[in-house]
């Protein structure tokens, strides 16, 4: 029994080995078994879309790719990452620049905007350029004044002269360089061809500008031309008060016509009652400055009796001061002695004498001279 039992266990264990064989037989021949991999999903593409206001030519990473019409778009397929566009108008003048990443598939759209950079370079442009004008304008003053100034006393004694020929047109103009270039004088001279309308037409504004301007800078003649502005109310007012303040000022800045119209509003008795004292003083601080209208007015004052007011009448005195001014071209004063010769006051008669003084004033454009010649 032992001897079968193990006869029959040995038979099954070598079939079964022998199955064993075949099958590793069989896998021999057949080869590896492979086994069906997924597909691996392909990235999708991204797409660059740029679009110009402006006519432009643009680039992508340094690589040229072409114009795009103002308005217009281009497009190109482009890799995930960090990428530079540029554009430029097609004159070249003007530039964009925009750096982008890309981190999804499609579409990314770029807007190159051209016009904003055109119009601040030329407002830049237009601004550079007035800043360039207005510097060349500022130079051109600089040195137009530069000249004005080296040359205002040259063209200021050439304008006194012609003025003296009474050549007012030639003359203004000198007065007028004269003045910008700082000459006080040629202002002083200048307004008084305003304020008489010699070559110019008469303008007291313009001419108490002018007197205004010399009197501030010190030409004391100034002062007394606008002094007399508001003494005969030409300046737009009569204003006695503002006069006797500017002719004080002159006449204590040395200014001879100052004295004379101070004088003159004391002789008068222009808002307050007459002073002849005080005017005689004034007149003949004028007349000894070389005013020939102080001395005429001084001559008259001592031609009449004002003894209850401090000047004695002096018809010899009166003599020395009208031939001082009819000596120095006031021809009134000419007319005035004339009468102290004909009349015989303060010295023998004489009407030879007075023919000879009436007739130089009449030569000299007085009419009243004439009237007593011819008498």
């Amino acid at each position: 029994m032992k001897a079968r039992w193990r006869a029959a266990w040995a038979l099954a264990g070598a079939g079964v080995l022998f199955q064993c064989a075949i099958m590793a037989a069989a896998q021999q021949d057949e080869g590896p078994i492979l086994r069906p991999k997924k597909p691996t999903a392909q990235p999708a593409a991204a797409t660059l879309l740029v679009l110009c206001d402006l006519a432009c030519e643009w680039t992508l990473d340094g690589e040229a790719k072409g114009r795009i019409d103002a308005g217009d778009s281009a497009k190109a397929k482009i890799e995930f990452g960090l990428h530079v566009v540029n554009a430029a108008t097609v004159d070249g003048l003007d530039k964009v620049e925009k750096t982008l990443r890309i981190k999804a598939a499609g579409q990314t759209p770029v807007r190159l905007e051209l016009a904003p950079v055109r119009d601040a370079r030329i407002l830049a442009d237009k601004s550079a350029r007035e800043k360039a004008a207005q510097e060349q304008a500022v130079r051109e003053e600089a040195a137009r004044l530069q000249d004005l100034r080296d040359h205002a006393s040259e063209r200021f004694k050439e304008g006194a002269a012609l003025y003296d020929q009474k050549r007012y047109d030639e003359a203004r103009p000198l007065f007028e360089k004269a003045c910008d270039g700082g000459n006080m004088l040629a202002c002083n001279n200048l307004g008084v061809l305003y304020d008489n309308g010699q070559g110019v037409t008469q303008d007291y504004a313009q001419a108490s500008t002018l007197y205004q301007k010399a009197c501030d800078a010190g030409t004391m003649n100034g002062c007394t031309g606008l002094g007399y502005l508001f003494e005969s109310g030409h300046g737009g007012t009569f204003d006695y008060s503002q006069a006797r303040s500017l002719f004080q000022k002159a006449c204590d800045g040395g200014d001879a016509p100052g004295c004379d119209r101070l004088g003159y509003l004391y002789d008068d008795g222009f808002s307050h009652s007459p002073d002849y004292a005080q005017a005689r003083t004034l007149y003949k601080k004028a007349c000894d400055g070389g005013s020939s209208e102080g001395c005429f007015h001084l001559g008259n004052l001592l031609s009449f009796d004002h003894g209850d007011h401090g000047v004695t009448q002096d018809y010899t005195q009166a003599r020395i001061f009208l031939k001082k001014a009819c000596d120095g071209g006031q021809m009134t004063a000419c007319c005035n002695l004339g009468g102290l010769y004909e009349r015989g006051e303060g010295g023998k008669k004489d009407k030879a004498q007075a023919r000879t003084l009436y007739k130089k004033a009449c030569d000299g454009g007085e009419p009243f001279g004439c009237i007593l010649l011819h008498r």
